[in-house]
């Protein structure tokens, strides 16, 4: 009897071991029993390396589904990939996909990223079986297929390099004994360099003080030009104020002065006129115009 118990012990747990790892396998694999899978063909345009059947299908990278084929399609430079994915995931008509690849092992998966909340859900239209989601190239499929260009572009430019350096080596060769010389020049004579350093430092200070002395220069002659306009306006206001009476001064003095002027005009021709007489014939001018007879 307790080698039977024993048996039955052992069974129990071998059973029970089964049952667990099954229902980890069940959770590692987010399977799902009652889960219905939507199909869908997405068109790739150009290699699809890395990927393979079994591989993952992931919505904003969230498992979602898995690939189940992978074909060539009609036009040879397109790929068809055939996926199943939960149906429950809202693939739009505006969705996309593209190759991604998972760390830095190389192992690639499909990527797709949801649509506008008011787009609707990706229908099969036409005579195909499934939807059909075109994918867009991602970066690494663009850098996989630039590479063989990027490849022939730098040995090109490596090789114009070499061409380069090997028609002018005695003039790089020359230049760099040239930039030595310059080198050792500065080297041995740092000490006056310093001392030119030290003198356009001065130099800088000094120019720094008459440019302050201008500045001030400056401030002082806005300042006189400001009094001159100052007293220029004062000068205008006060001609401003004396014209009207200089009008009338000038209006009614004129026509005296001139009076006044013939009055000293007339009396300066007569005064000439005494003259003259006087220094012709003075006694005449005295004694009148007959003379004193004497003896009669």
């Amino acid at each position: 009897m307790e080698t039977r118990a024993n048996y039955i012990l052992i069974g129990a747990f071998s059973a029970a071991t089964v049952v667990a790892a099954f229902l980890f396998l069940v959770w590692l694999t987010g399977f799902e029993g009652d889960a219905e899978l939507q199909t869908y063909d997405v068109i790739f345009d150009g290699s699809v390396a890395g990927l393979s059947e079994g591989g993952d299908v992931r919505y904003n990278g969230i498992k979602v589904g898995e690939v189940t084929k992978i074909a060539l399609g009609a036009d040879p430079r397109l790929v068809n990939v055939r996926i199943n994915v939960d149906g429950r995931t809202p693939v739009k008509v505006d969705s996309q996909a593209r190759l991604e690849f998972q760390g830095i092992t190389g192992v690639a998966f499909i990527e797709i990223t949801g649509g506008t909340p008011t787009s609707a859900l990706l229908e099969a239209e036409g005579d195909n079986d499934y939807p059909i989601i075109i994918a867009d190239r991602s970066a690494v499929q663009q850098l996989i297929t630039s590479a063989p260009l990027i490849l022939t572009a730098a040995n090109d430019l490596l090789v114009r390099v070499d061409r380069l350096l090997g028609e002018n080596e005695g003039q790089l060769s020359a230049t760099v004994r040239d930039v030595e010389t310059v080198t050792g020049t500065i080297a041995s004579n740092h000490e006056e360099i310093d001392q030119i350093v030290k003198n356009l430092a001065r130099a800088s200070e000094q120019i720094a003080e008459i440019t302050e002395k201008m500045n001030g220069a400056v401030g002082e002659i806005e300042q006189a030009a400001g009094s001159y306009g100052a007293l220029a306006e004062d000068a205008r206001v006060l001609v401003a104020e004396t014209r009207p009476a200089l009008e009338q001064l000038s209006n009614s003095s004129v026509p005296e002065v001139d009076r006044l002027l013939r009055d000293t005009r007339r009396m300066i021709g007569s005064v000439d006129r005494l003259v003259v007489e006087l220094e012709r014939n003075p006694t005449e001018f005295l004694l009148g115009n007959e003379p004193a007879e004497y003896g009669n």
